[in-house]
């Protein structure tokens, strides 16, 4: 494909389904990768590709001013953000800067770590995705390159950055020993050597992939890595990643648990949170038999109204908190929904998957139609001036 074929692939999306299909016709699993994963890469490569061409369309994404958000003193040039996943290794810091407002890279690890084992050979996989209700199930175990491998990426683009783009670091200190003390320490050398080159952190323990996950989603570690974003990164902005509710009737203790974890790291000194990580489910119950986990997480268009839930509840209680919503926003109509009802931003990854670019715009379009004149911000501030 041409440069200009793919330019017009990822912004139309009847061009984009045909660009998909030719993706599954043309690549297949290998002995470690699932097609799936095979195919994330390819697509990579072509966005690298793409960079200077997204530049030449930069106007599409980042060029209205009453789409600009502040949050904390950073001004976000739109309110459409990339989430944690996408880029993993801080590979696509460039091309998707000319597209979001804000651009999640990672999560990064401090060592090398290849992720959850499948056998794509025999169709084990950790990575399923569904065209027919738009969501992916995965359980890859925070595949990474490790902290040396995104540190020298991350310094190259900061060599020509473009300031209309702000560039979150999602970060997490898991390491094989899975312990809180190795936690800690691998949290702090990320902080210390990545801070010159980001505008902020996203803490990503909610990832329900590993059961150590779980295990350090408290209030005492919450405190000890706002400690550390506090001591090593005062001046960047510190964002939260919080997983959904396990049901949408959530039990009175998983309701408290959750609003006072995300309590304690505002009060604390942390900027904003993202609602939510993926849904964890049980794989088994689902009859699905070629998954490489019993337990998985369940993104896409299922998840929407779980994040509207969470939203809704955080920004009640907690009405001064920024909220960044993610998670089964599909189009500008929800992108405003969750904006209505305590969003200050949104992120996507699934929708990327299914619709390519073409959902950015319509996000975009969507909320500039419905401020009809109004900006943003001043929008944000009315909405939010009931709880003063």
């Amino acid at each position: 494909m041409t440069r200009f074929n793919l330019v017009n692939a990822s912004l139309n999306p009847i061009l984009y389904n045909f660009y998909r299909r030719y993706l599954y016709l043309r690549y297949t699993n290998t002995d470690v990768l699932s097609q799936e994963e095979v195919i994330h890469e390819v697509a990579k490569k072509h966005l690298i590709y793409l960079s200077n061409s997204l530049k030449k369309y930069s106007h599409y994404f980042q060029h209205d001013n009453l789409l600009e958000i502040t949050i904390n003193n950073s001004k976000f040039s739109n309110p459409v953000g990339l989430a944690s996943g996408f880029d993993k290794n801080c590979e696509l810091l460039k091309p998707n800067s000319y597209i979001f407002g804000l651009v999640t890279a990672g999560t990064i690890l401090r060592n090398i770590n290849y992720g959850n084992k499948q056998d794509p050979k025999n169709n084990i996989k950790r990575l399923i995705i569904n065209n027919n209700d738009k969501s992916i199930l995965n359980s890859q175990g925070y595949p990474s390159k490790g902290l040396d491998y995104c540190l020298e990426l991350l310094k190259d683009y900061s060599k020509y950055k473009n300031n209309k783009s702000k560039l979150i670091l999602s970060f997490s200190g898991v390491s094989e020993d899975k312990t809180i003390d190795s936690l800690i320490d691998n949290s702090k050398e990320i902080i210390q050597k990545t801070h010159n080159f980001v505008d902020g952190y996203e803490d990503s323990r909610s990832s329900p992939n590993t059961k150590f996950n779980k295990k350090i989603q408290t209030i005492d570690i919450t405190n000890n890595i706002i400690d550390l974003l506090n001591s090593h990164a005062p001046d960047k902005l510190k964002i939260l990643k919080i997983s959904p509710y396990s049901t949408l009737t959530p039990t009175m203790e998983e309701s408290n648990n959750k609003s006072n974890i995300i309590k304690t790291f505002y009060e604390r000194g942390g900027d904003a949170i993202v609602i939510n990580n993926s849904l964890s489910i049980d794989v088994q119950s689902r009859n699905i038999d070629n998954f490489n986990n019993q337990y998985g997480g369940l993104s896409g268009n299922p998840l929407f109204p779980y994040t509207e839930k969470l939203v809704k509840y955080i920004h009640q209680i907690m009405p001064k908190l920024p909220i960044i919503a993610c998670g089964g926003i599909n189009d500008g109509e929800n992108a405003w929904k969750l904006i209505n009802c305590g969003a200050s931003m949104i992120e996507l990854y699934s929708a990327l998957t299914f619709q390519g670019l073409s959902v950015v715009l319509d996000i975009n379009k969507t909320i500039k139609k419905k401020l009809n004149n109004q900006s943003l911000q001043s929008f944000i501030d009315s909405r939010d001036s009931k709880f003063n």
